[in-house]
């Protein structure tokens, strides 16, 4: 059967999808959505049939998802999302006291998120809404107002203001640390070769991969060809805290693990380039004063 067919038909298990993971159980969903535990019950059946894989893992009093589950769930978040900021945007005119922030999913979760409700209190008179993307890392100036973008720092559709610039080092789990390289420190970046290295689908944004980071040291690396790359830089940093190899890492995004001890710092290979983050936005805008001062300050928190 085409696949195209069935995920066409799925948009109501979808929907009912979202909402179970969301409120963690199906009878929660069903309150949520003003419908029956068992019609719950039914969408998610019928869409693991659809799918041949299974979703969630059915527990007790409880469900959790699976692997595929969870993957499924990114992407439907992500999906559905898009589709009710687009139709909120062509349906109704956007009052003038939202402030619109795009930035990808990663920075997202690992940078803004903990800082939102910081800014939400300097700007109590704005509705400030994230709109994150892990397939659109530009976003255009005309359709929001702040944007977080990757790149030289050559903008020429507005002004920007530079977070920080790409600056990346190895980073695992304690435990792998001492297990695989006898600790954290002065490590031989030759002995990388020899671990799992997690491997981040990167062509879309322009930084670094291992390839490239590893060719700045003067070491020549190809990933094997049934490495596994995964879609966001946050499950990449995950699975180095859950102990199952090497990530590159950014001080700012590593923040929370790096502090917590969660992920150490393999000390000694930090590669720097001349590509970072910037806050672009739209030029003479007028909230943009009092933004760029809060960023700064933030940035320079960070050291």
């Amino acid at each position: 059967m085409n696949l195209d067919w069935r995920i066409g038909t799925a948009l109501n298990h979808l929907a009912a999808f979202e909402v179970a993971v969301d409120k963690g159980s199906f009878t929660k969903a069903a309150e949520s959505l003003g419908t029956t535990q068992p019609s719950i019950s039914r969408h998610i059946a019928s869409l693991e049939h659809l799918l041949n894989v299974p979703l969630f893992n059915r527990l007790h009093h409880r469900v959790e998802l699976t692997d595929a589950g969870q993957e499924l769930y990114d992407a439907v978040k992500l999906g559905l999302g898009h589709i009710r900021q687009t139709a909120n945007k062509i349906t109704t005119k956007q009052p003038s006291n939202v402030l619109t922030i795009g930035c990808t999913y990663g920075f997202a979760h690992l940078w803004l998120m903990q800082r939102f409700s910081a800014l939400q209190k300097l700007m109590p008179e704005y509705e400030l809404r994230m709109v994150t993307s892990d397939t659109e890392t530009i976003f255009d100036l005309e359709e929001i107002d702040f944007a977080i973008r990757f790149g030289k720092g050559d903008w020429s559709d507005g002004h920007s203001q530079k977070l920080f610039s790409e600056e990346l080092f190895p980073v695992c789990s304690p435990q792998y640390a001492r297990d695989h390289f006898g600790g954290c420190e002065n490590v031989a970046p030759l002995s990388l070769l020899e671990v799992n290295l997690i491997h981040e689908q990167v062509e879309k944004y322009s930084w670094l991969s291992w390839t490239q980071w590893l060719k700045h040291l003067s070491i020549d690396y190809t990933p094997a060809p049934d490495t596994y790359f995964y879609n966001n830089y946050t499950l990449a940093l995950q699975t180095a805290v859950e102990g199952h190899g090497v990530a590159l890492a950014w001080p700012q995004l590593a923040e929370l693990p790096l502090k917590s001890g969660q992920l150490v710092e393999l000390t000694g290979l930090r590669v720097r380039t001349d590509y970072g983050y910037d806050l672009a936005y739209q030029r003479h805008h007028h909230q943009a004063g009092k933004i760029v001062n809060w960023v700064k300050e933030e940035v320079k928190d960070q050291g």
